[in-house]
C-alpha cells in the first residue's frame, strides 16, 4: 500500500511538473517601436527592418530559449522564435530584420515584429509541443508616447520599473513611463542613472555581440 501511494504521488508530481512549467524568469527587456535611424546596421533606415526588442534573463540559472517565442498583442501568430540559451543577467537582441528573416524561413507572412507607433503590446511566450506547455512569460503595453522615433522603453530590472530611453527624441509631457535622457541601449543591460546621459550603443558594438 505504501508502494502504492509513493508511486501514484511520483506520477503526480511528473505530471504537475509536465503541465505547471517552472515560473517564468525570462522578460521583455526593451522595446524600440519607431526607428529614426538605421539600428541594423544595413545602411538603410527602415520602419520594419531597424525596429527591435529586447530580452533579458533575470533568473540565477540559464535558461533555455527553445519554445521561447515573441507577438504583438493584434493576434496569435509569432513574429520570431528564439534558439539558444540565456545566461543569468544576459540580454538577447531581436532585430526587425531578424524576425523577417526567421518568417521567411518559416514560410510565413514577412510583417517583422509589426511594431505599432500609436502604441501597441509586446508578448513573450513559451509555446512547446510535447508534452503542450503555453505559458505566458511576460507582457508589455507600449504607449503612444514611448512609441515615437529613437525613442525606446525599457525596464530598470532592480527597481521594477519602465523608463523612457528618450535622449534622441526628448519627451517633455508626464505620461508615464517618464523621460530619462538617457539612450536607448540595443544589446546591452538597461542602465540609466537619474537624468544622466550613458554611453550610446553603436551598431558595431551591437553587430559584435549578436
Amino acid at each position: 500500500m505504501r508502494f502504492a501511494l509513493g508511486s501514484m504521488v511520483c506520477v503526480l508530481l511528473l505530471t504537475s511538473l509536465l503541465v505547471s512549467p517552472v515560473a517564468a524568469e525570462l522578460l521583455i527587456n526593451e522595446i524600440l517601436s519607431a526607428p529614426g535611424q538605421d539600428w541594423n546596421g544595413d545602411g538603410e533606415v527602415d520602419f520594419k527592418n531597424d525596429e527591435w526588442v529586447e530580452i533579458v534573463n533575470t533568473g540565477p540559472g540559464v535558461e533555455d530559449l527553445q519554445g521561447v517565442f515573441l507577438r504583438d498583442g493584434s493576434g496569435d501568430s509569432y513574429h520570431f522564435g528564439f534558439t539558444g540559451s540565456l545566461a543569468a543577467g544576459e540580454v538577447r537582441l531581436v532585430l526587425g530584420s531578424d524576425a523577417v528573416a526567421w518568417q521567411s524561413a518559416n514560410g510565413l507572412s514577412t510583417t517583422g515584429l509589426s511594431l505599432n507607433n500609436s502604441g501597441d503590446r509586446v508578448e513573450l511566450w513559451r509555446d512547446i509541443d510535447t508534452p503542450r506547455v503555453l505559458d505566458a512569460l511576460d507582457a508589455v503595453d507600449v504607449l503612444a508616447h514611448a512609441a515615437e522615433d529613437d525613442r525606446s522603453m525599457g525596464r530598470l530590472v532592480e527597481v521594477g520599473t519602465w523608463v523612457l530611453f528618450d535622449a534622441l527624441n526628448p519627451y517633455t509631457g508626464t505620461l508615464q513611463p517618464a523621460s530619462t535622457d538617457c539612450v536607448p541601449s540595443p544589446g546591452l543591460e538597461n542602465e540609466c542613472a537619474g537624468s544622466v546621459p550613458i554611453e550610446g550603443a553603436s551598431l558595431s558594438r551591437v553587430r559584435a555581440r549578436f
